[in-house]
């Protein structure tokens, strides 16, 4: 096959169910800023809405970035409420569709279709694909990749975000091509490489953006699944090493760049974005399926743990925009030029930043969905621990519910319960 295998590959949304600490979490989530947000932010204001009416007046990241966490929420809690208020968005994606297969707000900057939206939202299409079949979700990707593929490089992924961020963009390419092989999506990925910015470079990165260096480093790795070299793998581990290194010798598996990070800025009180934590926990679960190599899932947990917890309230209605492994303040103050952006932005605030604000729920979703994957060889992996019960085809194709019970990662005791119906044999 003209890709590579992935070493871990993830089941369909909703086949983990979280118990424990965990579906506590999610049960917050919904009943918190996550499952609220609707009713508070400026962003998800449906009237004039561009994401849900042809030439609205407002609609950009905001919307699928909430999109991406509240949907799979929904989907994996069997929320009907939720998932009711999820389709609503997404039917007006599928409405928005025009004729040459761009989909979604037109934003335009020098004749140039801005791209870096429609990227998160393609990833809410593909977990929406999982839960329900729909086909125009392939319909929709198919022809906007067609759309992508025509567009000149030199007005293609030329603005910052989505120049520095297109690996999500490959990402979804990638997604397609495992379900239609149609070839003209390897032509397209070689094109988003070719058109991103290059996070293969030794010491000198495209930008230091806290969330773009969390997101962006994965982005070789991603490329190596069809390039087959090696230096492009190796390039997103010398990225996550290089910035860790030079900025990030502190606990809670993060750097600081509060918002980008700066020579001499170094020491614990230096902070990192919401953005930044769940960005890099949907790195290190990618990196994870791409190379099966146990130190993302290391990686992952050491965020999840010990530096998402304390960016958010403990009931999730309120969230910060930067935290620092050593933080002393909670104000509302301006501690620019002590960290690098000016603002109240140590405050714990649930209006605060329009991108934390909305792009936080994907965190604890998307870290359930990694607990238990497949194997290429029909098994199973447990590759982030947590109780829950997973269903699943394994062997020859049988099904089979796998009980995972324990109290990690307060305890480190976990039992594995394999319920089946007949006897069958696969690698655990």
């Amino acid at each position: 096959a003209p890709l590579k295998p992935l070493q871990f590959i993830k089941l369909p949304v909703g086949s983990i169910q979280p118990e424990g600490w965990l579906r506590k979490y999610l049960e917050l989530q919904r009943d918190g800023l996550t499952g609220h947000l609707g009713e508070i932010s400026a962003w998800l204001e449906k009237n004039d809405n561009a994401w849900l009416t042809a030439g609205g007046q407002h609609g950009w990241e905001e919307v699928p970035y909430w999109l991406k966490g509240y949907g799979n929420l929904a989907y994996i809690l069997n929320d009907p409420k939720m998932i009711a208020e999820t389709k609503v968005w997404l039917e007006g994606v599928f409405k928005s569709v025009q004729p040459d297969g761009y989909f979604g707000p037109v934003n335009e900057r020098d004749g140039r279709r801005e791209l870096w939206a429609n990227m998160i939202m393609l990833w809410c299409m593909q977990s929406y694909y999982e839960y329900s079949g729909d086909q125009r979700v392939i319909d929709l990707m198919t022809n906007y990749f067609k759309w992508q593929l025509t567009v000149d490089d030199s007005k293609f992924l030329r603005d910052y975000w989505e120049n520095s961020r297109g690996g999500d963009n490959l990402w979804s390419v990638y997604w397609l091509y495992n379900i239609t092989g149609d070839s003209f999506l390897l032509e397209l990925a070689e094109k988003i490489h070719r058109c991103t910015a290059d996070w293969t470079v030794d010491s000198r990165l495209p930008n230091w953006h806290n969330v773009n260096v969390a997101q962006c480093f994965r982005e070789p790795a991603t490329y190596y699944m069809l390039s087959g070299d090696s230096a492009h793998l190796a390039a997103s581990y010398n990225v996550h090493a290089l910035i860790r290194r030079c900025f990030g010798q502190v606990p809670g598996g993060m750097f600081g760049a509060d918002e980008n990070a700066r020579m001499g800025c170094i020491d614990p009180r230096q902070g990192t974005e919401t953005c930044g934590f769940v960005e890099e926990m949907a790195s290190d679960e990618l990196m994870m399926r791409i190379t099966g190599d146990p130190m993302w899932a290391e990686q992952c947990e050491n965020v999840a743990f010990n530096s998402y917890p304390a960016a958010v309230m403990p009931d999730f209605r309120a969230l910060r925009y930067i935290t620092s492994p050593n933080q002393v303040l909670s104000d509302a103050q301006n501690h620019n030029p002590g960290i690098d952006n000016g603002g109240p932005f140590l405050a714990m605030n649930p209006f605060s930043s329009r991108c934390c604000q909305h792009n936080h729920a994907q965190g604890w979703p998307y870290y359930t969905e990694h607990l238990v994957m497949a194997t290429p060889d029909n098994g199973l992996v447990a590759a982030l621990y947590g109780a829950c019960q997973v269903k699943a085809k394994v062997g020859n194709g049988k099904e089979i519910v796998l009980k995972e019970t324990t109290h990690y990662p307060f305890e480190e005791t976990i039992a594995f319960t394999v319920d089946t119906k007949e006897n069958v044999n696969f690698p655990f």
